[in-house]
C-alpha cells in the first residue's frame, strides 16, 4: 500500500461534485424547512433516524442501543439507528433530510451549522471528552509536538477533529503543514489503513482517536507521544457531542427531549458500570464491525476517555477559531446560536439530575 495512493489532493474532482452535493442539499433543506418526516413501514409511529460510529468515543450511543434506553423513553416513536463512518457522512446524511439526530465530532458540527448559515443543526450536549493521542512509530525519535518538523502524520480525515487539532498543536510549536508552505506533511488516511502504513513504515506518527491510538501501540509497537487531554484546560476537550436537526428539533421537541433523557441515562450507566460498561460496549462493536477489541486494547483505551452530557463550549469556540485559521471556515465564525442547552437542562429536570453547573 503507498502514501500517495490512500488519499487524494483536497482539490479533486471527487471532493468537487461532493460539495456541489452538499450544497444542493443545504440549498433543498433550508428552502423547504427540512426533509418530510419519516415512518417506518408497518409502523405507525414517526421514525427517528438516530446517527451514530461504531466508535469507543460514541459509546452512549452504543449502550443506549444495546440496552433499549432510547426506544424506552421515546416510546411514541420507531428508533432507526443509522451507523456512519465519518462526520461528514453524517451530516450529508442530516442535511438530505435522512437523519434527525447524530453523535458526531464537534468540527464537522460546527462547519455545517456555518455553511448553512446557521439552519441545519443545534448542538444539544456533550457524549464524550479526551480519547485523542499523538502516536508515533517506536522506532522514531519523536518526543513532542515540535520534534514532528519534517515528518509525515497521519490524520483520520481532512477537516475532521483530529486534523484541527494536529494543525492547532502544530501552530503553537511555531511549526507548519506543507499545505501552507511549511515541513510537516499531514495525510489523511482511513483508521485501519493507518495501521498498515506503520507497519510499513510508510509514515511517521498520527493524530487519531482511541481505540485506534491503542491499537497503534499493541499492533504496531508504536508509542505515545502526547496524550491529547494534557494539551487542554482541566485535561478536558470535547470529542463527540449530540446535534439534532433544526427542522426535526421545532417540529418534534418531545422526541429531542426523550433523546436526551436515555443520553443521560446511559452516560450514568457507562459511568457507574465501567467492567459491565466495557462487555457490552465491545460487544456492539463486534456486531458493527464484525470484531472486538482485545482486553488490553479496550482497557487502555477506555482510560482516556470521559463520558459527559457538558459540550464544553469554550473547546468548541477554540477549535473552531483553529478551523479557521487552517483555512477550513471562512468569514465571520459566529456560534452565537449553534448551542441549544435548554433541552438538555430539561432532561436533566426530568431525570431528577438538577441543573449542571457548567
Amino acid at each position: 500500500m503507498s502514501v500517495t495512493r490512500t488519499h487524494r489532493t483536497p482539490w479533486s474532482r471527487d471532493l468537487v461534485v461532493a460539495s456541489v452535493a452538499t450544497v444542493a442539499l443545504v440549498v433543498l433543506s433550508i428552502a423547504f424547512g427540512g426533509a418530510p418526516d419519516s415512518r417506518q413501514a408497518g409502523d405507525s409511529r414517526l421514525a427517528l433516524r438516530l446517527a451514530y460510529f461504531p466508535n469507543l468515543t460514541h459509546a452512549p450511543a452504543l449502550v443506549g442501543i444495546a440496552r433499549g434506553e432510547f426506544q424506552k423513553e421515546a416510546s411514541g416513536y420507531f428508533i432507526e439507528p443509522k451507523v456512519v463512518n465519518a462526520g461528514p457522512e453524517a451530516m450529508e446524511a442530516l442535511l438530505a433530510g435522512e437523519v434527525d439526530v447524530a453523535y458526531v465530532g464537534p468540527s464537522p458540527a460546527v462547519n455545517t451549522y456555518l455553511k448553512s448559515g446557521g439552519k441545519a443543526l443545534r448542538i444539544l450536549a456533550g457524549a464524550c471528552s479526551g480519547g485523542a493521542s499523538l502516536i508515533a512509530r517506536g522506532d522514531l525519535d519523536i518526543r513532542s509536538v515540535h520534534d514532528l518538523d519534517h515528518r509525515r502524520v497521519a490524520v483520520p480525515q481532512l477537516g475532521g477533529t483530529q486534523d484541527v487539532s494536529l494543525r492547532r498543536f502544530l501552530d503553537l510549536n511555531d511549526l507548519t503543514t506543507q499545505d501552507r508552505g511549511g515541513t510537516v506533511s499531514v495525510i489523511p488516511i482511513k483508521n485501519p489503513d493507518i495501521l498498515a502504513l506503520f507497519l510499513q513504515k510508510q509514515i511517521d506518527a498520527a493524530w487519531v482517536p482511541e481505540p485506534w491510538a491503542s491499537r497503534l501501540k499493541k499492533d504496531a509497537g508504536a508509542k505515545t507521544v502526547v496524550d491529547e487531554r494534557a494539551l487542554w484546560p482541566n485535561k478536558a476537550f470535547t470529542t463527540t457531542v449530540i446535534v439534532a436537526r433544526t427542522a426535526f428539533l421545532n417540529r418534534h421537541p418531545d422526541a429531542v427531549e426523550a433523546i436526551l433523557r436515555a443520553h443521560l441515562t446511559s452516560v450514568a450507566w457507562l459511568n457507574a458500570n465501567q467492567g459491565k460498561a466495557e462487555d457490552v460496549v465491545n460487544s456492539e462493536l463486534k456486531r458493527l464491525t464484525g470484531k472486538a477489541l482485545s482486553k488490553g486494547v479496550l482497557r487502555e483505551a477506555w482510560s482516556r476517555l470521559k463520558f459527559t452530557d457538558d459540550p464544553n463550549r469554550s473547546n468548541i469556540l477554540v477549535m473552531a477559531d483553529s478551523a479557521k485559521r487552517a483555512g477550513y471556515l471562512k468569514g465571520n465564525v459566529d456560534l452565537t446560536g449553534a448551542f441549544d442547552i435548554s433541552r438538555l437542562a430539561l432532561a436533566r429536570r426530568q431525570e431528577g439530575l438538577g441543573v449542571s453547573t457548567w
